[in-house]
């Protein structure tokens, strides 16, 4: 014979039957945004999530001209001696066209002993001087590319173009980028036959702020080298949610 279920049981179960009658749906859940790094945000209602892009073009207002100058001796003291005078008469050269000696900054000093291939004795040393310089005024490139080249330098890696200050830049990517989302959530929306009522949360997903580099360039002393900047793409990305 079955026991006559206790009092706090019965009680128990009256509650679940007042708590949700016979045949009904359990109530639905908020809708939980993922966060990300962190729990989940119980937004009330339904939402949209979608990610948005924006792109700015920027003219670049600053060069990075990469020269050096590259020198095979016998000696590895006459290597370096010699390959220490040309970046001097170089740098001379560059700095007279105006360009400060804090915007020149040393990238590589080496020195290679020179084997032959077979039996491996060292019959020279070739030293290696390179430096890269700042010019805030893109009209000197040339000038500092054919300055440089007059001066000794046979090595010239390229020219990168980028930007001294990025903020306003960024400022209108992120513009642009809040806009798209904006756009794109719209168009879900009413393809869904729903209406955006408002912005419920906007994430950075960061921002690009390309450096442009050019292609390794040859200069002759007699003739002036053509630099064309061309324009940066800096882009951003955000994430926003919109409730409907």
């Amino acid at each position: 014979m079955m026991k006559a279920p206790t009092l706090v049981t019965a009680f128990v179960a009256a509650l679940a039957l007042v708590g949700n009658p016979a045949g009904a749906a359990p109530a639905p859940s908020p809708l939980p945004i993922p966060t990300p790094g962190g729990p989940a945000a119980i937004l009330t209602g339904q939402a949209i999530v979608v990610n948005g892009r924006g792109v700015v073009e920027a003219a670049p207002d600053r060069a990075l001209v990469n020269i050096g100058a590259q020198i095979t001796r016998p000696t590895a003291q006459e290597a370096q001696e010699r390959v220490s005078a040309t970046m001097n008469q170089v740098l001379s050269k560059v700095t007279a066209l105006g360009i400060p000696r804090e915007r020149i900054q040393t990238i590589e000093i080496n020195l290679y002993p020179q084997r032959r291939p077979q039996s491996g004795e060292i019959t020279g040393y070739q030293a290696v001087q390179r430096a890269v310089v700042t010019v805030d005024d893109l009209a000197l490139v040339g000038r500092v590319l054919d300055a440089a080249v007059a001066a000794g330098a046979n090595l010239l890696d390229g020219v990168s173009f980028t930007l001294r200050d990025s903020t306003a830049y960024r400022t209108r990517a992120f513009a642009a980028a809040v806009q798209d989302a904006r756009n794109t959530a719209t168009a879900l929306a009413t393809a869904a036959g729903v209406t955006i009522s408002r912005v419920v949360r906007i994430e950075e997903m960061g921002a690009t702020v390309p450096i442009a580099r050019g292609a390794a360039l040859q200069a002759t002393p007699d003739a002036t080298t053509p630099v064309l900047p061309g324009t940066l793409t800096v882009s951003a990305q955000v994430r926003a949610v919109f409730a409907f």
